[in-house]
């Protein structure tokens, strides 16, 4: 393509140059012989016998320095009716060429006429030009003819170099070209011949970066962090299946040692009622944990499986407190709402768009995990913030708190804090599932530990982030 391209371009080009060259030549030329014409017209005149007398010093013909050769020239005058009259040198013919009408015409009219004509298989150029300057009866017209020699030999010579030179030029461009392009496209084939040796297991493997910053770069640049994305997509998703398994495989584990045990002798209504319990809390617990991995798989499915709507944030988390009073209460755990900035705030300020149930998850783990970890006769304090830019909800508990290091591990799939662990069961999918809810509305949510004890948990959403999606 690159070849066909410049082939058309290069030809073009050369196409345009000469003949644009020819036409400067013909206008030299034309202006040249007119030139010399008018010279010989001016040492035209009339002897006594009323005859054209040409001037013996235009007849020094080798002596002009013209673009074409004077020695093979033609010179003619004639009438209007095209009689010779008189000419130089004597030819045998009447004129080299005839007047027609409609030169005639152009002549009287422009005063000259130029043509091109062959003669004895030599081009000539001919101009008719009109003699004013002579007393006769009627109008006599001075034909001139030289012959093309010169200007077709620069013109042959001219297209021999471009007959020459292209093929050179064009066959020196494609090899440097090839060579060029062949570099530069080394680093794409490098990309593409590693691409296709990485697969699932090797996906920790990157294509080779170039070293200038072009689009090559981009490309690889680009690839490199999807593969990124990728391995920790994969190794999130091996992850997850290991400790799914994990956990789905303990308690069942438990069930079966349970069943196997009671079932080895009769046993008292006293036993019967203590291994319902156990058996009941072991369901309950795969129960949660079933639904807790179904709502990761949704959220990580992507915005298809989730319905988005319009919900007041403060409504949502004031009916998930409604939902876990009770297991406060049971803990003689007060739980305080302070949401007076919300109160002065519009609705469109409160509004949200995001799945309701999966927004309401996210502040009943929040909440559930605050009463969980949280001593009795303790408090909980859950409030928020409306400022210009974003709206930000803060539950606060007075539990046995987070360590530092932890704070960022705490919102990955199936991580417990060793020191908790004791505290309460739970499966350590709660705050991962907080953590993709969080992401699927542009939102934020960290934690922090407090000062003197317990830990507090913030979601923070940009206001800016609302209006687009709404």
């Amino acid at each position: 393509m690159f070849g066909l391209i410049f082939t058309g371009m290069l030809s073009g080009f050369c196409y345009i140059l000469y003949t644009q060259f020819s036409k400067i030549q013909i206008a030299e030329f034309d202006t040249s012989l007119y030139n010399y014409t008018v010279d010989v017209a001016e040492s035209l005149d009339i002897d006594k016998f009323g005859d054209v007398e040409f001037d013996a010093n235009i007849l020094k013909l080798n002596e002009k320095i013209l673009p074409f050769t004077l020695k093979n020239s033609f010179i003619s005058v004639m009438d209007v009716n095209g009689n010779i009259i008189e000419t130089r040198p004597h030819l045998n013919v009447t004129q080299i060429l005839p007047l027609s009408e409609s030169v005639l015409a152009r002549v009287l009219k422009n005063g000259a006429t130029f043509s091109t004509m062959i003669h004895k298989q030599v081009p000539h150029r001919v101009i008719n030009y009109l003699l004013p300057v002579l007393h006769k009866e009627t109008p006599l017209i001075l034909q001139i003819s030289v012959p093309e020699t010169d200007f077709l030999i620069i013109n042959l010579n001219l297209r021999k170099f471009f007959y020459l030179s292209v093929p050179v030029m064009l066959m020196i461009s494609l090899l440097i070209g090839y060579f060029f392009v062949g570099r530069a496209l080394r680093p794409m084939i490098e990309i593409i011949n590693k691409t296709k040796k990485i697969e699932v297991t090797s996906l920790e493997e990157r294509v080779p970066v170039p070293q200038s910053k072009d689009e090559i770069w981009q490309l690889a640049d680009t690839i490199n962090h999807l593969l990124s994305r990728l391995d920790e997509t994969f190794n999130a998703q091996e992850r997850f299946i290991q400790d799914a398994s994990h956990q789905l495989k303990t308690p069942l584990t438990i069930m079966k040692g349970e069943l196997e045990v009671f079932s080895s002798q009769k046993r008292s209504e006293k036993e019967v009622s203590h291994f319902v319990e156990s058996l009941s809390q072991e369901v309950n617990f795969l129960i949660k944990l079933a639904n807790n991995l179904l709502i990761l798989a949704r959220v990580d499915s992507g915005p298809a499986n989730q319905t988005f709507s319009l919900n007041r944030l403060d409504e949502i988390v004031i009916s998930q407190v409604s939902r876990l009073s009770k297991l406060a209460m049971n803990k003689n755990i007060s739980v305080q709402v302070d949401f007076d900035s919300f109160y002065q705030a519009s609705d469109e300020e409160l509004t949200v768009l995001c799945d309701r149930e999966l927004m309401g998850v996210l502040f009943y783990n929040l909440i559930e995990n605050a009463i969980k970890y949280s001593t009795e006769q303790s408090t909980i304090e859950i409030s928020g913030v409306n400022t210009i830019d974003k709206l930000v909800v803060t539950v606060s508990d007075e539990g046995e708190g987070l360590d530092a290091n932890m704070l960022e591990k705490i919102f990955e799939r199936f991580f417990r804090q060793p020191s908790i662990t004791r505290v309460a069961q739970g499966s350590g999918l709660g705050l991962a599932i907080c953590k993709v809810v969080a992401d699927s509305v542009g939102a934020r949510i960290w934690a922090e530990k407090k000062p003197e004890r317990g830990s507090s948990f913030y979601f923070e959403i940009p206001k800016q982030l609302l209006s687009k999606n709404t």
